[in-house]
């Protein structure tokens, strides 16, 4: 039942309101929601569901960060919802990063290999409560695949931690660099 109630308000945001509610994100995930900042991830084209979801998470506790839990601790759910759509509204960039590219290509077959776009979609481009990772900052990816991998970092259902776990570090490296170089440049 919360996860159909909260489905129905992320739907409803405001894109307007969510802008103007965006300014003290603005400073880690760029105006946009596009990061410059090294290991801060970009929310700009994450899915609506996706992002007010991690609010939730972050206000109730179950996903904690010394910035954003104090953050998300004061949010309504309109305040969720206008964040999501937003942000859902913006075009993601791809982030810049030095990557080696035999390691992008084998993160590709990786990829494959554990079937990453059977959740993210082909384009990685994420959808409903599935995140983007198309493009994303390469020290936020390795980060996270490594939480997962490690049982340190957890998803909604435990989806990632299954599929993470098999994963190699050198696996976590090369898909971490396969996904950073998707996108536009």
């Amino acid at each position: 039942m919360l996860l159909a109630a909260t489905a129905e308000v992320a739907r409803g945001g405001d894109v307007e309101a969510g802008r103007r509610k965006s300014m003290p994100c603005a400073a880690c995930h760029g105006p946009d929601g596009n990061a410059m900042i090294p290991g801060v991830p970009s929310i700009a084209g994450q899915p609506n569901f996706f992002t007010h979801w991690q609010l939730i998470k972050y206000r109730d506790g179950r996903r904690k960060d010394p910035q954003m839990s104090p953050l998300a601790e004061k949010l309504s759910d309109e305040d969720m919802a206008d964040f999501a759509a937003f942000y859902a509204a913006q075009k993601p960039t791809q982030r810049p990063a030095k990557l080696d590219p035999q390691k992008v290509e084998d993160g590709k077959k990786a990829a494959v290999y554990y079937q990453c776009t059977s959740c993210h979609r082909t384009n990685l481009a994420g959808h409903e409560q599935i995140p983007r990772l198309a493009g994303q900052d390469l020290d936020y990816l390795r980060k996270l695949l490594r939480g997962f991998k490690e049982k340190t970092a957890s998803d909604l259902d435990g989806t990632m931690t299954m599929a993470a776990v098999p994963l190699s570090l050198d696996d976590v490296e090369s898909i971490a660099q396969f996904l950073a170089s998707l996108g536009d440049k």
